[in-house]
């Protein structure tokens, strides 16, 4: 039934039983600590693993994986989605966040507070398979689609963390896909990117002003749950934050680290071609229009008052197009991209 509470050990029960004593964090599982991190050993000077002026190969992040806690499938997908109407969905507060899709004339809401414990809803959008994806640990919400020529896709949890993002695999090769990084490390399909969907963050009350014809995915997963409860933090009066959301360093480990920005303080991401763009949220917030050349593309990331949120487009042509862009804590971008380009 769904509002239960799963007994299931997983990385959330880690996060919300963590405990702070002589500066010392234990990650619980199932009352068993897992882990112990010394903050004093935690190097004040940015670290790197990678080669400077380059990003992590493939190789390396593959290797880097760690357990996040819970098993394969350990928090499991959502694999059947049901949606409801937007006056259907009492279990929605105002401010609660939502992730927002306009793919193929249709217009759909996936509730950060059912995302957070499932992280992959394998879902189909105007005919075409579509993989929403969040990972609360890195605050980044992806779609994906198969490229052409490729089967089609849908994922599960391996379990793992690679820079402390959700490591998915598919379910149809066993490849394994960092979420953020939406290219396969390992398996047949290693190299293999994904094509990606923008989904943008906003409110419940925004989107739905915005588009009272939307769906809304239900908490009827099937699942045994406690949707409402966030064992992070809280998105509560979004975008403001607190718990886990808010201030301090990742839990596990990154192959980078930069102190440019504070770890969990929000960029918005841009990739054209090879080169990589962060343009910290806040000041598109303030300056409405930022405007930057990425790989000889000019891009404007434009901000949105009607959604209170960031949305970046490209020129093609005479045109504007969507880019490929997506919220993300800086810490897990620039352990991605360290070679990135920034705009503050």
């Amino acid at each position: 039934m769904n509002g239960q509470q799963s007994h299931r050990p997983s990385r959330r029960q880690a996060v919300k039983g963590a405990g702070v004593i002589g500066c010392v964090v234990a990650l619980l599982v199932g009352g068993g600590v897992i882990g112990w991190q010394t903050l004093a050993d935690r190097p004040s000077e940015p670290v790197t693993a990678v080669q400077p002026g380059q990003d992590p190969l493939l190789e390396a992040l593959a290797d880097s994986a760690v357990s996040g806690g819970p098993g394969k499938d350990g928090i499991p997908s959502i694999d059947k989605p049901r949606f409801v109407r937007a006056g259907e969905a009492g279990f929605l507060s105002e401010d609660d966040p939502v992730f927002g899709l306009e793919y193929r004339g249709e217009v759909r809401a996936y509730p950060q507070l059912v995302l957070v414990w499932h992280e992959i809803v394998n879902d189909t959008v105007g005919g075409e398979p579509l993989a929403v994806t969040y990972c609360p640990l890195t605050g980044t919400v992806i779609a994906f689609s198969a490229p052409p020529g490729v089967q089609e896709l849908t994922f599960g949890t391996t379990g793992q963390l690679v820079n402390s993002n959700l490591l998915m695999y598919d379910r149809q090769t066993g490849s394994q896909w960092p979420q953020l990084l939406g290219q396969a490390v390992s398996g047949p399909l290693k190299g293999t990117k994904l094509d990606t969907v923008p989904l943008v963050w906003t409110t419940w009350k925004q989107w739905r002003t915005a588009h009272p014809d939307t769906t809304v995915l239900s908490t009827s997963t099937g699942a045994l749950r406690s949707y409402g409860s966030d064992p992070y933090g809280s998105y509560d009066g979004y975008p403001d934050r607190s718990g886990y959301y808010a201030t301090g360093r990742p839990i596990f480990p990154v192959l980078a680290t930069s102190d440019r920005f504070a770890d969990k303080d929000v960029v918005i991401g841009v990739r054209v071609g090879e080169e990589r763009l962060a343009i910290r949220k806040d000041l598109v917030r303030t300056a409405k229009i930022v405007r930057a050349e990425v790989s000889g593309t000019q891009m404007e990331a434009r901000w949105d008052d009607r959604l209170g949120t960031a949305r970046v487009v490209q020129q093609v042509g005479e045109r504007w197009e969507p880019a490929d862009f997506l919220d993300s804590m800086w810490f897990a971008w620039y352990a991605f991209y360290p070679n990135s380009q920034v705009r503050a």
